[in-house]
């Protein structure tokens, strides 16, 4: 017998090989993500973090990982785009992953560092 589903798990990050990021609802309330701010991935002893590295009010002229909200409606939407074809290369080595990679994330916590930060599990690739 063979499950019509597979795996029920769904990705909280999707990186695609053209370089687009997509961030569910969930990241972004963890990390406190808002229209405007830059994302970057830091290494900790073999653990990847997503994290604002730049707020929208800091954030003067281009920058490269830059979150736009996926709807521009009244009230806004929690899921957020962005663009980094190196983070996303980066990320595409890591897991193996060829064309996209659709990641979970763990819990956020806050890092001394870094701030708000999630824990995003680079090796778990989900397939659906």
């Amino acid at each position: 017998m063979r499950s019509v589903l597979g795996s029920t798990r769904r990705p909280d990050i999707t990186f695609h090989q053209s370089g687009k990021i997509d961030i569910t609802a969930r990241v972004s309330n963890a990390i406190g993500l808002q229209d405007g701010d830059v994302i970057d991935l830091a290494e900790d002893r073999g653990e990847y973090y997503l994290y604002v590295r730049v707020k929208a009010c800091d954030a003067v002229g281009k920058h490269e990982g830059r979150c736009r909200s996926t709807k521009h409606c009244k009230g806004g939407s929690r899921n957020f785009r962005a663009y980094s074809k190196r983070l996303c290369n980066f990320v595409l080595s890591l897991s193996g992953g060829q064309g996209k990679v659709r990641v979970p994330a763990g819990k956020g916590e806050h890092i001394p560092s870094l701030g708000e930060a999630i824990n995003i599990i680079v090796r778990c690739n989900i397939i659906n």
